[in-house]
């Protein structure tokens, strides 16, 4: 490596491993998908050298950082699952654990590098499927979604002149109807026995080291942790499950959510409005019963995936692919919502409308 020399410098974010992230995006997901296991292995001789890792730590973007996370983290999953011990595999895992610390996430692939940073033009895939290339579009496309109606919650929680709130909780309202869609359309998208055969393998907690890492998962979709809690249907257990998460999540997105925590909720906010001025921002409360309505839809829309993809394909299991149990997870957060509504309805009976 001559430093002198600026061509040392250059990485390819499409490709930024070079010939090893060739072969991941290129060659590997036909070797899982057909159980070539010696194949797998064989991607260990294209790995990059300490030099190139260090160069990709401390001298790219954040996007490429992450997709060459993704990249040995694809890699480590599908050696796993090939049967080679993990004792073989130290050097993957110690890429992933310096790059680990230089985009804040845990040192394996996660739902930035899968999701978020997965590009078009060089889709990384476990399994190159149609199904799994929609299931990745989807929740693209259901982030792309959200993306507006977190940007007016912030607003909304920030400032109180020159905004028009009930402008922006329609936006809100409408991005939550437009996510239910998005997931609606998984059932298009994503082949119910593929999912349990490939998606067990890939996207379940995985061991290192005596450590347990959770798989890239809707669990870990950001903007919906950020609207739960700006619109107040989180509670004390709900924040207690996002500190858990957090270290899944890329620095942008945390940053928001601790600014969102740090914040009174719109319900905190709507609802003392709503005492102190005898009900005189009625239609604010109105849509943001609204926007609960369509959180609860939303809940039961996923529900309804679940069952579809796990519980109808093997009763046996019990656990989601961000590595929570699924039927207690998702009821509490239907709960979770029910409360919120409840709350703003006293408030009605208390100022007696």
């Amino acid at each position: 490596m001559n430093v002198a020399d600026p061509s040392w410098m250059h990485v390819d974010p499409l490709f930024p491993l070079g010939e090893f992230s060739h072969y991941v995006v290129e060659r590997l997901p036909k070797h899982n998908m057909n159980d070539e296991f010696e194949q797998v292995a064989k991607g260990n001789h294209l790995l990059p050298n300490i030099y190139t890792i260090h160069k990709i730590a401390f001298y790219t973007s954040f996007e490429v950082r992450i997709r060459s996370m993704g990249d040995l983290g694809i890699y480590l999953v599908s050696c796993l699952r090939a049967g080679i011990p993990m004792e073989k595999l130290s050097p993957i895992y110690g890429a992933l654990c310096v790059l680990s610390p230089t985009t804040g996430v845990v040192p394996r692939d996660t739902y930035c590098s899968y999701a978020t940073h997965n590009s078009e033009e060089a889709m990384r895939t476990f399994t190159g499927h149609e199904s799994e290339i929609g299931f990745i579009r989807q929740h693209q496309r259901s982030d792309e979604a959200l993306m507006p109606a977190v940007d007016h919650l912030l607003q909304l929680q920030t400032t109180n002149d020159g905004m028009n709130c009930g402008e922006s909780l329609t936006i809100i309202r409408d991005c939550i109807k437009k996510l239910i869609d998005e997931n609606k359309n998984v059932h298009q998208a994503v082949d119910p026995v593929f999912f349990i055969k490939y998606f067990r393998e890939y996207f379940f907690p995985i061991e290192i080291n005596g450590k347990m890492l959770n798989a890239p998962s809707g669990v870990h979709l950001a903007n919906i942790i950020i609207l739960d809690i700006g619109i107040g249907s989180a509670d004390a257990r709900y924040l207690d499950t996002t500190d858990e998460l957090m270290d899944y999540l890329e620095p942008i997105e945390r940053l928001k959510i601790n600014q969102t925590k740090a914040l009174p909720s719109l319900k905190e906010k709507f609802i003392q409005e709503y005492e102190e001025t005898k009900g005189a921002n009625r239609k604010e409360l109105d849509l943001l019963m609204e926007i609960y309505k369509y959180m609860r839809i939303y809940r039961y829309v996923h529900q309804g995936l679940v069952t579809r993809y796990i519980r109808k394909q093997d009763t046996n299991v019990k656990f989601g692919t961000g590595g929570f149990p699924f039927d207690e997870f998702l009821e509490e957060r239907i709960q979770i919502v029910k409360r919120a509504e409840e709350d703003v309805r006293k408030a009605f009976a208390q100022v007696g409308e």
